[in-house]
């Protein structure tokens, strides 16, 4: 059993069963032992995951591109903050800003771009990664929005694969009540889920507003952080764009029939685990994001909502098979044949975009039309 264990196992033993999102939040969070705060390798081929920027520095020259467009729809100001919540390696950061040097001079002089990093060892490893990189004197790292402007800021707020990572809560419905799932232990240092009430209203309220009843004996996960933090964020955003790429589905597919048992699931060493409840702090536990809830949330806390689509359509719409041009002869060479199968695995259903979605709102100025959600503009329009 790991010391995380031991740890929760006495706290339960001394206080009562726990909400699975305290658990949650403990085996991903805790300062000492969760998951994220250790130094061992987490993403990557030695690591428990991948993540599209670890596929190539295509993703980041897109979401680059939708950057750029941000910046010049805002007027092209002469200051421009980048936020990256939860940066994992600090790769995206480093070829955002790649992109953005070779492509967008004009942005690369107005930005500054911070990267927001809870975890120690991730923190460090983005500080290794970033510091000799050619724009490293653009990197700068803080723990919340107040310690980059008190007084809020003018920029956009991206976040890719952070919502996922929230701790959740559990509910199932039994006998036409929603009731939440608790997590007990038998005295071993080993757990194992009880149902009890509900921990808090919210949980109820949170069907209530996307109008959904769920079947008789169906599990579900309620991520209620995504609402707190998108509060936060709204709060600070003076003007510009809030952007959430992350893997999930909206509400009418998240509590099908195909999905009676919800989405929880955990990953250790690029294998899919069944049981959350085993190797605490040593396995990375998910759950899929809810952007029916989340477009919402976002809206409830003062943002507009511009658009949700695919990963792959975004990407597509952004003009990354363009990037196949700049080999201007279809003979073979191996940087062409790197580039065609980083698209397919990005871009083509059974690869890592086809359950991938981006949601984008505004705040603090209209809601202008973007490429990566609507597509280039064809003559004639």
């Amino acid at each position: 059993m790991t010391k995380l264990a031991e740890i929760l196992s006495a706290g339960i033993k001394q206080r009562g069963p726990a909400t699975f999102n305290r658990f949650m939040e403990m085996a991903l969070y805790h300062p000492q032992y969760g998951y994220y705060s250790s130094n061992r390798l987490k993403i990557g081929g030695r690591g428990d995951f991948y993540t599209a920027p670890t596929v190539s520095p295509l993703f980041g020259a897109m979401v680059a591109r939708q950057l750029a467009e941000m910046w010049r729809l805002a007027g092209a100001p002469g200051y421009w903050t980048l936020v990256e919540y939860g940066p994992g390696t600090g790769k995206l950061a480093g070829d955002i800003m790649d992109a953005v040097l070779r492509e967008h001079p004009a942005l690369y002089r107005a930005v500054n771009y911070h990267l927001v990093e809870i975890s120690p060892g991730l923190e460090e490893q983005q500080r290794r990664q970033l510091a000799n990189h050619q724009t490293a004197v653009k990197f700068h790292w803080s723990q919340n929005l107040s310690d980059i402007s008190p007084d809020g800021l003018d920029g956009c707020i991206l976040a890719n694969e952070l919502v996922d990572a929230f701790p959740v809560h559990l509910v199932r419905q039994n006998r036409g009540a929603l009731r939440e799932l608790y997590v007990d232990t038998d005295g071993e240092n080993s757990f194992h889920l009880v149902e009890g009430p509900l921990s808090t209203p919210e949980l109820k309220e949170y069907f209530v507003m996307q109008n959904i009843n769920l079947a008789e004996g169906q599990r579900a996960e309620v991520n209620l952080k995504a609402a707190a933090w998108l509060a936060g964020v709204a709060a600070h955003l003076r003007r510009g764009y809030v952007m959430v790429i992350d893997y999930g589905a909206t509400a009418d597919s998240l509590y099908g029939r195909h999905r009676f048992n919800g989405t929880l699931r955990c990953f250790h060493r690029h294998r899919l685990v069944d049981d959350p409840l085993v190797n605490v702090g040593g396995q990375d536990i998910t759950a899929h994001v809810n952007f029916t809830a989340l477009a919402m949330q976002g809206e409830k806390a003062g943002l507009q909502t511009l658009g949700l689509v695919s990963q792959p359509q975004f990407l597509l719409n952004l003009g990354i098979m363009d990037t196949l041009k700049e080999h201007n002869d279809f003979t073979y060479s191996p940087a062409r044949q790197k580039k065609t199968m980083a698209i397919k695995q990005l871009v083509l259903p059974g690869g890592m975009g086809d359950i991938f979605k981006v949601l984008i709102w505004a705040g603090g100025m209209g809601p202008p039309a973007l490429t990566g959600l609507t597509g280039p503009v064809k003559k004639g329009d």
